[in-house]
């Protein structure tokens, strides 16, 4: 039932989550932050089985520490992200994790954000915009019709702001809070685009 989706811009990245964690006909809270920061400027949005989606994401983040503190060096975020397709790869021979991602960062060696998409049998693909869950069904037009590429953040955030209109009105679950994460050179912030 989760709703993850992303926008890319030139030198930026904005990605959004529900904060609501549903199981079956209940919702078990609604202050869960599916989004994970891996370092200052890469981000990891997982949606999914709730167990799985931590697990993942957490492991996840501790390899990519581990492997920064072994070498001295964090990996770019296109590293990253293929190091996590292999991961999910690996898994789904012995104990798939049932996790959709969207992987986003600022890669200070280029200058430039990139959003990579990845579903739970480990295709990865690098995209411009992208969503996972129920949000798929509704939001893709919508970032379809709205991404430019020469988009400027505010318009990226905008854009995110109209994918939780379309939520909003046309989905049946109720998911009142959405938290988004923007990344840019400068580092990792949130907003809340409830608002």
């Amino acid at each position: 039932m989760d709703s993850i989706f992303g926008i890319c811009g030139k030198d930026w990245v904005v990605v959004a989550c529900d904060t609501a964690v549903n199981r079956s006909i209940f919702t078990l809270k609604h202050d869960d932050d599916k989004i994970l920061s891996l370092n200052t400027n890469k981000v990891l949005a997982c949606s999914g089985e709730q167990t799985d989606r931590y697990q993942f994401s957490n492991y996840i983040q501790k390899n990519l520490e581990l492997q920064a503190y072994l070498t001295g060096h964090e990996l770019s975020i296109e590293a990253s992200a293929q190091y996590m397709r292999t991961e999910l790869a690996k898994a789904l021979r012995k104990a798939p994790y049932q996790v959709n991602c969207l992987i986003g960062g600022f890669d200070h060696l280029n200058g430039e954000a990139k959003l990579f998409w990845m579903d739970y049998f480990g295709t990865l693909q690098q995209v411009t915009k992208g969503a996972h869950g129920y949000a798929g069904y509704f939001v893709n037009s919508v970032l379809d019709n709205n991404y430019q590429v020469n988009m400027t953040l505010e318009d990226g955030i905008n854009t995110l702001k109209k994918c939780i209109v379309e939520l909003k009105t046309r989905f049946i679950m109720n998911q009142p809070t959405f938290i988004g994460k923007i990344v840019t050179k400068e580092g990792i912030r949130v907003i809340n685009l409830t608002e």
